[in-house]
């Protein structure tokens, strides 16, 4: 069999591996070096484990968690779980323990997969409200005591060292696992409410691989460099699509070592969030500042050029020659040294989980960095849209992918038609329902189109683009509608403020929680002269609060009077992961963060009147 006829994720492993035998199929760090694995290796380690995790009594349709970074054994875990016929169940490391413990009592996980002793301590910590739960298998050597508690690679070790070799008999259980499988459960991270587990089937998943194959022309000359969270569908999925074409997978267990990783793997393709690329070009952008006038005038004349010649590249046209040579003479100068930073081979990035400036993309573009933007959910496995090579329209999702089909809600939901009408999907990459939530399910479907909660519009060429949230608009006191998402994109990018969150829901007008880009805010405020020893200070300061309220109504002057932002309060520290405020994609959450700076909001909205001198108290963290 093909790699190109699979019809579940257990086969597409199995036959990836035997196609593509690769002596760099995965590429994983080891220590401080990067090394390759080979495809009979990987094989033999998913094999060894599928026939442990048997041993340990996982049969067809149990749930194992998978509690770990990105890194080799994760994806080995998946494959032997998945082969076995059995749901995994990704927990994003970051969670704190009592977000670990839910999601291990509402999946019923017979077994959890850890990657250090921090995360086996986080299971241990409810063991005794886990009844379902039977072994903790630790990836790293770490001590610990405890029937529960197990060495992953001991479990490997074992089975290979049998007598019998374990391939023949997992491969034989690939072959039985059915596409209409439940494949994983995913629990979203969700900006608002408790989460909740969505089912994918190993249909749902191999239908999304299977409509973006054609569209991205990687192959087995190509690295993926996987480090956005494996616990998401979207790293996920493109992990599957890599092998899939014989793509070597690089693992990448910090993200915060990207940069570095990506001199050492020199990646040709990659998954990204905005915000990730938000920092970096925040970074070429901070080293331009520093830079002398000549390097200034340089950089900027380069950039202007490459905006200039990317249309015709985007159109497939050809440009004067002219203009082909002064882009030959700006990508020597300015463009090939932001690719080199970034690894050197950078051929595609694809963009998702939140809305990506059109104005970034063209940067990316422009410095022969392409910037591929998606749309998609969870519930979606993930994909919905895509721009691909060929096919960009800047400032859209993309064209609706194959197989996949999309309708507009005939109701608007915004009393001044600025929100758009909500997408509805329907397809065999939408999931079959939430697990154990029939009053969800019941409200996600309509009529057998599942309906996204996301607001938007196709124009005549067939490209969706997002313009808001349903389930986040809210009303003034006033009685108008406001999307907190049109208001908080507006400041995507902006030279000195990072993160904001807006809010207003049934308030007389709109405010909002700034957090500041301190290394540009504390650069001005010693340009200025101001006083300061901490970032309470500064954002204290009434100097530069009303900088800062300058800065947000320079952004918002275009817009309808109740929807401008009347208060603000500066915070200052950002909003994190690790605190409960962000998603594991860089979201924010919502209503943690309301709840924490619940008196800073009300505050805002005791003070006399909009604009006068800001004077916040410091935020609780």
């Amino acid at each position: 069999m093909g790699s190109t006829e699979f019809r579940t994720l257990a086969e597409l492993f199995v036959n990836a591996v035997e196609e593509h035998p690769k002596p760099d199929a995965f590429i994983a760090k080891s220590g401080r070096e990067y090394r390759g694995v080979p495809s009979d290796e990987a094989m033999h380690q998913v094999a060894g484990l599928a026939q442990g995790l048997e041993r340990l009594g996982v049969e067809r349709g149990d749930r194992v968690a998978i509690l770990s970074e990105n890194r080799l054994e994760w994806a080995i875990t998946d494959f032997a779980v998945l082969g076995l016929g059995a749901i995994d169940v990704p927990i994003y490391p970051t969670l704190l323990d009592p977000d670990i413990e839910y999601i291990l009592r509402d999946s019923g996980a017979k077994g959890v997969v850890a990657s250090s002793s921090a995360q086996v301590k986080k299971v241990r910590a409810g063991l005794s409200r886990l009844p379902d739960l039977r072994f903790i298998l630790s990836m790293d050597r770490v001590e610990f005591s405890g029937s529960h508690a197990q060495h992953w690679h001991r479990i490997v070790k074992d089975s290979l060292l049998s007598s019998s070799d374990p391939v023949p008999d997992f491969r034989k259980k690939c072959l039985e696992v059915r596409p209409e499988d439940a494949a994983t459960l995913l629990y979203t991270s969700g900006t608002t409410g408790e989460p909740k587990g969505v089912i994918l089937t190993h249909a749902n998943i191999v239908s999304n691989i299977q409509a973006c194959r054609h569209l991205f022309p990687f192959g087995p000359q190509d690295i993926g460099f996987s480090f956005l969270p494996l616990s998401h569908i979207f790293e996920r999925m493109l992990d599957y699509f890599y092998l899939s074409r014989g793509v070597s997978v690089s693992y990448v267990e910090s993200p915060e070592a990207m940069v570095h990783n990506l001199l050492d793997v020199r990646p040709t393709v990659m998954a990204v969030v905005p915000r990730v690329l938000e920092k970096i070009h925040e970074r070429v952008m901070e080293a331009v500042r520093q830079a002398s006038a000549l390097r200034r005038m340089v950089f900027h004349w380069a950039v202007r050029v490459c905006q200039r010649h990317l249309p015709y590249v985007l159109e497939g046209r050809h440009a004067p020659l002219s203009l082909r040579l002064q882009r030959g003479v700006a990508d020597l100068l300015i463009c090939s040294k932001i690719r080199e930073r970034m690894g050197g081979r950078l051929r595609a990035m694809i963009s998702g989980s939140a809305p990506l400036r059109p104005e970034l993309a063209e940067f990316f573009h422009a410095m022969g960095l392409p910037v591929y933007e998606g749309y998609g959910l969870t519930e979606t496995s993930p994909v919905i849209a895509v721009n691909y090579p060929g096919h960009v329209k800047l400032g859209t999702v993309g064209p609706v992918i194959p197989g996949v089909e999309v309708k507009l809600s005939a109701e608007m939901v915004d009393e001044q038609g600025h929100a758009g009408r909500e997408i509805l999907v329907r397809g065999p990459n939408v999931t079959p329902g939430y697990y154990r939530r029939d009053q969800d399910n019941r409200q996600a479907f309509d009529e057998g189109w599942f309906a996204t909660g996301d607001l938007g519009s196709i124009d005549a060429d067939g490209f969706l683009s997002i313009t808001g949230r349903k389930k986040n608009l809210f009303k003034t006191s006033g009685g108008k509608y406001v999307s907190p998402e049109k208001l908080e994109g507006l400041f995507q990018g902006h030279p000195y403020i990072a993160q904001i969150l807006v809010v207003g829901d049934g308030r007389r007008h709109i405010s909002a929680l700034v957090v500041p880009n301190f290394e540009r805010l504390e650069a001005l405020a010693r340009e200025r002269g101001v006083p300061l020893t901490t970032r309470n200070d500064l954002v204290a300061n009434a100097g530069i609060q009303l900088f800062m309220q300058q800065q947000v109504e320079e952004a918002t002057k275009w817009l309808a009077p109740h929807e401008k932002i009347r208060q603000m309060t500066l915070l200052p520290r950002e909003f994190t992961i690790a605190d409960g405020e962000l998603t594991p994609t860089l979201k924010i959450r919502r209503q943690p963060v309301e709840e924490r700076y619940h008196e800073a909001i009300e505050e805002m909205y005791c003070r006399a009147s909009p604009g006068r001198p800001l004077v916040p108290k410091p935020s609780p963290k």
